[in-house]
């Protein structure tokens, strides 16, 4: 009996023992297979000069092509004002007249004085022309009368002319009496009714009058500094007015700052805008689309290929089966692909699914 029941424990410590050792050889298959299934695979490619460039949009605003605050050139009374907010003018069209009774009455004045220093020129003139001819005659005209005559010829044509620019001036003064308009526009400001005293010495507190170009206007957008070498003048550009969703126009640029914004690092241009129909106003908003021609010279790697930390941005490069993090800084960017700048040659091999567990120096195999 008590071999039966010795023979039982063993062959259930045998079973236990066995099962025990499968369990552990199962664990460290599992454990082998789940490493296996985990270790990473990266993938790798070359450095290339591909031009990287895509679409890209800015919002800009529209602005009049010629704008114009109109001031007072002289002192006087507002007579008659000739339009309001909303007209439409032409150039040298009047727009106001304004009085002032002592500037009419200084060049009555001054006129006078004119043409009474005229009359004395033309006096001493034939007086002088006189003794010439007599003076031909020996003996008949001394020298110092001569002399005194064309002495007060030349005083005399000296006072007619300083009396005749006196009147100018004076009718020059006059003339701005009657303000008149430097180029066709539309007037969007009018701040003065008629008996309003305006003047060049006095504060007002904005303009008589706003002078605005709208059959043509400027469309202001800020390049910034990456897409601005891309930039040049008669470059196509499409764009939309906020105010006319689904409508879309082209235009070109047509002139550019040359600088850079120092606050906001970015370059201004200007796009010239037919409005003959004046759909569009000044002050408007639109989104401007452009294609970008990407920067000259610059390399270009797959996008997946850039490893970011906090403070910088890297490729990893594989030389000799070592990695290499080399420190760019990233340009413009397509779908699929970035401009880099650092320290990287075309050809170059990189990591294109990079970790960031993945240490500098650590030997890698290419397949």
């Amino acid at each position: 009996m008590k071999n039966i029941l010795y023979s039982g424990m063993s062959l259930m410590l045998c079973i236990a023992v066995l099962t025990a050792c499968s369990s552990s050889e199962s664990d460290e298959a599992k454990s082998k297979e789940k490493k296996k299934k985990y270790s990473p695979t990266y993938q790798f490619g070359k450095v290339s000069q591909q031009k990287v460039g895509s679409e890209i949009q800015l919002p800009g605003e529209f602005l009049p092509f010629q704008q114009v605050s109109i001031y007072p050139k002289a002192d006087g009374f507002v007579e008659k004002v000739l339009v309001d907010r909303g007209s439409k003018v032409h150039k040298g069209q009047v727009l106001m007249v304004l009085e002032a009774p002592e500037t009419e009455e200084q060049l009555v004045a001054a006129r006078s004085n004119y043409l009474k220093a005229k009359a004395m020129l033309v006096g001493s003139a034939e007086h002088y022309r006189r003794l010439v001819a007599g003076s031909r005659i020996s003996g008949s005209v001394s020298a110092l009368d001569l002399e005194s005559a064309h002495a007060k010829m030349m005083a005399d044509s000296a006072a007619a002319m300083g009396e005749q620019a006196n009147f100018g001036a004076l009718a020059k003064i006059k003339s701005y009496l009657v303000v008149r308009a430097p180029f066709d526009g539309v007037i969007t400001e009018r701040n003065v009714h008629p008996g309003a005293l305006v003047g060049s010495g006095l504060r007002l507190s904005g303009p008589m009058l706003m002078l605005q170009q709208q059959n043509r206007l400027r469309l202001v957008v800020d390049i910034p500094e990456t897409y601005s070498l891309g930039v040049e003048n008669g470059k196509e550009v499409t764009f939309e007015v906020n105010a006319m969703p689904g409508k879309k126009f082209t235009g070109k640029i047509s002139r550019r700052s040359g600088n850079m914004n120092e606050k906001f690092r970015s370059e201004t241009v200007e796009i010239d805008v037919k409005n003959n129909d004046q759909l569009i106003r000044p002050g408007m908003f639109a989104e401007i689309s452009m294609a970008s021609d990407g920067t000259a010279g610059a390399l270009s790697v797959p996008s997946s290929a850039i490893l970011t930390s906090t403070e910088r941005q890297y490729v990893v490069r594989v030389q000799n089966g070592l990695v290499e993090y080399v420190e760019i800084k990233p340009g413009q960017q397509s779908d699929t692909m970035t401009e880099v700048f650092g320290n990287l040659h075309v050809g170059d091999s990189i990591v294109t699914n990079p970790r960031n567990d993945l240490k500098n120096g650590t030997k890698i195999a290419m397949k």
